[in-house]
C-alpha cells in the first residue's frame, strides 16, 4: 500500500497502456501517447488509471495504475516517492523495457524503439512531461479583502481554466 490518498490497483484493466495484450488499435484511438507514458514512468509522477473515473484518469480520485507500478519494477526505477504505489515484476503480462513499450506504442520494432532511446532522449521527454506538470500548476485565487483562499484552479488540457476547488 501507499501514503497517496487514491490505493494502488493490483490488476491490470482491459485496456492497459502498459500491457503486452493492449491492442496498437486501441492505444491510437488514445492518441501518441508513447512518449509521455515512457516518461511518466520513469520520473515521480502518479498515473492514474485511465479506465476510473469515466476515463479522464484524475489524480486524487482513481487508483493507481497497477500496469504502471508493475511496469516500474520491470525497468528497476528506484527512488521513488512514498506517495507512489508498488507492485512486484511482472513481465509476463507488461512490457519488460522502455523499448517494449515504446515499440508498441508506435508499431515499432524493438530495434527501432532501442536506437531512438540512444542518448538523452528519455531525459529530454521526462523533462518536458515535468514542464507539463509545471504548466499545470494550481492556480490559486484569493480574495484581498479577507486575505484568504477562495478557490483553486487548474489548466486543463489548453481549454483554459476550470474551477477545482
Amino acid at each position: 500500500m501507499n501514503n497517496f490518498s487514491t490505493p494502488q490497483r493490483t490488476l491490470l484493466c482491459q485496456t492497459c497502456p502498459f500491457a503486452r495484450t493492449t491492442s496498437k488499435e486501441y492505444l491510437d484511438t488514445r492518441g501518441d501517447n508513447g512518449e509521455r507514458f515512457l516518461a511518466q514512468a520513469n520520473m515521480n509522477a502518479v498515473l492514474p488509471c485511465h479506465c476510473e473515473d469515466h476515463g479522464s484518469a484524475t489524480v486524487g480520485v482513481c487508483q493507481q495504475c497497477a500496469g504502471a507500478a508493475k511496469f516500474r519494477a520491470n525497468i528497476g526505477v528506484t527512488g521513488l516517492s512514498p506517495t507512489l504505489g508498488t507492485l512486484p515484476p511482472d513481465t509476463e503480462n507488461v512490457f519488460a523495457t522502455n523499448a517494449e513499450l515504446l515499440a508498441h506504442h508506435k508499431g515499432w520494432t524493438v530495434t527501432e524503439a532501442e536506437a531512438v532511446l540512444q542518448g538523452d532522449t528519455l531525459q529530454r521527454w521526462i523533462l518536458h512531461e515535468f514542464e507539463l506538470g509545471v504548466a499545470r500548476s494550481r492556480m490559486v485565487g484569493c480574495d484581498p479583502a479577507r486575505s484568504q483562499l477562495v478557490f483553486t484552479y487548474e489548466e486543463q488540457s489548453g481549454a483554459g481554466w476550470r474551477l477545482v476547488k
